[in-house]
């Protein structure tokens, strides 16, 4: 007598209810009553799909048990719920070769003994991947024809910022999204985040200070550095639809934008022209990052330069005491001959800075630097949407494709030009309650700062600063910082 596995499976449970298999698994042990089999295990992967290439933990596990010899028989719908990939197919065929396993299904009898039976099994499984093929397509034109309507993708957590409502009148899609009103708690950490990175503190300064206040995901977790970037680049968050087709990155890490097609059916928490300035300060090259989710602790790291060397500088403490040096490591160029007091340098830096700021002519022409230009960011997405037209033209062969790279290159300067810009015309925001202040009130916000805004704010008005030297024959030597100020 037969010793059967079971396995029932189906890709997609929008219930969550789990019938699809309950019914699979009432038809295979009746199956199985039939044969005289005895059922040794149900092996259930449910909403899990055959096509997707995802691991399905109880295929592996019913193929390790054949393996094993534990069953010695399989059971299941049709041929379709056990694989629709032909490669996984051949697997079951080798150990009905090598083992002598048996096969059955509801819908018809499969003797993979014969050669007969081998080729409907894979005839079928050919049929089943076709069918795969083209439902893929079909939902892939569905989400961009949703996309570009403006609608809901579905499915996922709730969105940070949102409240979903759901039709519940339904019971067929309980699960079906009518529209999403924005919770002003949640809201509200979206435009301070926003006015934050907009303003140039780190993604890992804000997420510090999310976790103090013990802000968390919809999914329940603290914020980390990458999925707040997530948030902010998204253009959700200002009204927006966007879409990435999945062609475009098959085989690749999810890109961190899309092409924003339609305006949404929801409520933005940002204005576009903020999400448009969000999008390109936080993806753009060359970006300095801060690892780590627990924000800086050194004000002005990545902005100090060796003045022998000409290296950047790093945080090195000693003995407990905060340092700015030059490392000497091996495989570089640093000299490791330069090295400053953390502390003391952050005052000192600190009080040429406000200094600075209480001149009128600095801050007009870094204003005037950095004012932003109305049109950038629509003359950014007609940048974008030409090169559309021109990889269209190219596709139908209305242009050559040298043509077609010659005009593609002159539109990536231009983009990337223009992008430059519109990420460089939000430094002056970190300056806000400096500007036009008194030295006291600059004093007082400086004070309640964390050290990732206050590295904002030296950042907005310093391009670096070169340390030289100390002269020896003084403990303290502040002449020895040279800055290179933005204006």
């Amino acid at each position: 007598m037969a010793i059967a596995g079971i396995y029932v499976r189906i890709s997609q449970d929008r219930a969550g209810a789990g019938l699809g298999v309950a019914r699979q698994e009432e038809d295979c042990r009746a199956l199985c009553q039939r044969k005289g089999w005895d059922v040794a295990e149900i092996y259930v992967d449910n909403d899990t799909s055959a096509y997707s290439g995802a691991p399905r933990k109880n295929w592996e596990r019913l193929i390790a048990d054949a393996e094993a010899g534990t069953v010695d028989a399989v059971a299941c719908w049709h041929v379709d719920r056990l694989t629709r990939t032909p490669r996984e197919l051949e697997d079951v065929i080798d150990l009905a070769d090598r083992l002598g396993l048996q096969l059955a299904t509801v819908t018809g009898d499969i003797d993979l003994a014969t050669p007969t039976g081998r080729m409907v099994a894979r005839m079928l499984g050919a049929a089943a991947r076709h069918e795969s093929e083209h439902k893929a397509e079909r939902q892939r034109r569905e989400h961009q024809q949703r996309a570009e309507a403006g609608k809901f993708a579905g499915g996922g957590h709730r969105p940070f910022g949102y409240n979903r409502i759901y039709d519940t009148t339904d019971p067929d899609r309980p699960r079906r999204i009518v529209r999403d009103e924005i919770n002003e708690d949640e809201a509200a950490v979206v435009r301070e985040a926003a006015a934050r990175a907009l303003a140039g503190e780190s993604m890992s300064s804000i997420c510090r200070d999310l976790k103090a206040r013990d802000v968390k995901t919809t999914a329940g977790n603290h914020f980390i550095p990458h999925t707040l970037k997530l948030l902010l680049c998204s253009a959700r968050i200002s009204g927006r639809r966007e879409y990435k087709p999945r062609e475009s990155y098959e085989g690749k890490t999810r890109p961190m934008l899309g092409e924003i097609v339609a305006t949404a059916v929801w409520p933005a928490i940002i204005t576009p022209e903020d999400s448009d300035a969000l999008r390109a300060a936080l993806t753009r090259p060359g970006r300095r990052k801060h690892a780590g989710p627990t924000g800086r602790k050194y004000m002005l790291s990545g902005l100090l330069e060796c003045g022998k060397c000409g290296h950047r500088m790093s945080n090195r403490p000693r003995s407990g005491t905060p340092r700015y040096v030059c490392p000497n490591m091996p495989g570089r160029a640093n000299c490791g001959g330069i090295a400053t007091n953390g502390a003391r340098t952050d005052e000192l830096i600190r009080d040429m800075v406000l200094t600075a700021l209480a001149s009128p002519e600095l801050v007009e022409r870094l204003q005037q630097r950095t004012a932003p230009d109305d049109g950038l960011a629509e003359r950014i997405r007609a940048a974008e949407d030409r090169a559309d037209e021109l990889a269209a033209d190219w596709a139908a062969g209305e242009i050559t494709r040298s043509e077609w790279r010659t005009a593609k290159d002159v539109l990536d300067r231009q983009l990337e030009r223009d992008r430059e810009t519109l990420a460089r015309s939000t430094q002056t925001r970190a300056l806000q309650g400096f500007i036009g202040a008194t030295p006291e009130r600059m004093r007082r916000r400086w004070d309640d700062m964390g050290n990732g805004q206050r590295a904002a704010v030296v950042a907005a008005v310093v391009e670096k600063i070169i340390v030289h030297p100390a002269d020896p024959r003084r403990r303290w030597d502040p002449d020895r910082f040279e800055i290179i100020w933005r204006a």
